[in-house]
């Protein structure tokens, strides 16, 4: 038996209550994931980086993962992430913005923290009376801040988990919550492979629009990545929405269980170009189906990225295709220390 590290005497209970935290969630999620209509703070679904962009979406099991990408999977935060921060921003189409920016610190008496800012800007809109006269322009914008802890609980695996406090503001409307994630992430001690389990946002509205049920986005994924002998890129999967089998399609008509099957799988790679660049790819056979356009030559789901490092800072972009609706360019910006 594997035993559990102990690099901190006076907190060898921290381990064993992040692994309980998780298995409290998992077994209350069904309390909070029969339904996903009326969902709120929708863009806490986005990918949080451009890496992750360009390999197709929130990848839970990357190997060699950095600090940045905890929202994702809170577990992937560790000790050599000390002091490493990011920032990231999309322009989508009009004037919606997308935003976040994070921090790591590493405390030996506890694990390695994790601070995170999400900011999502829908611009400036019109309002209107019952006669369809103008009210003057008001504005619409999402918050969350994220607050991770993360420790090893063997040399191989780490549980971590995350509070989040979100806020969203709708004209003279506004919503908030609380929600609670957790997350574990393997990595093999020789070979190029690791895996990871994450449940995010279980958590309550408790202040809603106008009195409606909001319900947080909530998704149970799992995933893996890993790099055969001599091949030249590392591959990653992740199957997301497992709590709920029949994700919909507008318009479909009897879909079968292997459409279903397919619409939970993300997948992509990262190729390494020399030491300091990096080219990426991925795959949504969902966000294909959602947003194709029925053509012959259809990149639709599609994305692509490219990375480059320069000493310990590290920029990326991405593109996502949503095909005639355009892309989607996002980019990041990562300090990464040595």
């Amino acid at each position: 038996m594997p035993r559990p590290l102990s690099d901190s005497k006076g907190n060898k209970f921290l381990p064993v209550l992040y692994s309980l935290l998780l298995i409290t969630a998992m077994g209350s999620s069904t309390l909070f994931s029969q339904s996903t209509e009326q969902e709120i703070f929708r863009f806490l679904r986005m990918p949080t980086s451009a890496q992750l962009a360009g390999m197709g979406g929130n990848h839970v099991g990357l190997w060699n993962p950095n600090g940045s990408l905890f929202i994702t999977n809170p577990a992937y935060l560790n000790k050599d992430h000390h002091g490493s921060s990011s920032l990231n921003f999309v322009n989508y189409s009009a004037d919606a913005r997308y935003s976040s920016v994070h921090y790591a610190h590493n405390l030996s008496e506890i694990g390695t923290l994790g601070l995170g800012f999400q900011y999502a800007g829908f611009g400036e809109m019109t309002r209107y009376d019952d006669l369809g006269e103008s009210l003057g322009n008001f504005e619409a914008g999402d918050y969350a801040l994220h607050m991770s802890v993360g420790r090893n609980l063997y040399p191989t695996l780490r549980s971590a988990f995350t509070v989040h406090w979100l806020y969203s503001s709708l004209d003279t409307y506004q919503a908030a919550a609380f929600g609670f994630s957790g997350g574990q992430h393997y990595t093999h001690p020789e070979k190029t492979f690791a895996a990871g389990l994450v449940l995010k946002h279980v958590g309550m509205v408790y202040n809603r629009y106008n009195g409606s049920d909001e319900r947080l986005p909530f998704d149970l994924s799992m995933g893996l990545s890993f790099k055969p002998e001599k091949f030249p890129f590392l591959l990653a999967l992740t199957l997301s929405d497992l709590h709920r089998w029949k994700l919909p399609v507008l318009g479909e008509r009897n879909p079968t269980q292997l459409d279903y099957l397919v619409r939970h799988i993300n997948f992509g790679g990262e190729a390494n170009l020399g030491k300091h660049a990096f080219l990426r790819w991925g795959y949504q056979p969902y966000r294909h189906e959602q947003t194709q356009t029925g053509q012959a030559i259809d990149l639709a789901g599609a994305s692509f990225g490219f990375g480059i490092k320069i000493k310990e800072y590290q920029f990326d972009i991405s593109r996502q295709s949503y095909s005639r609706m355009g892309g989607v360019v996002q980019v990041s910006l990562k300090r990464i220390p040595k």
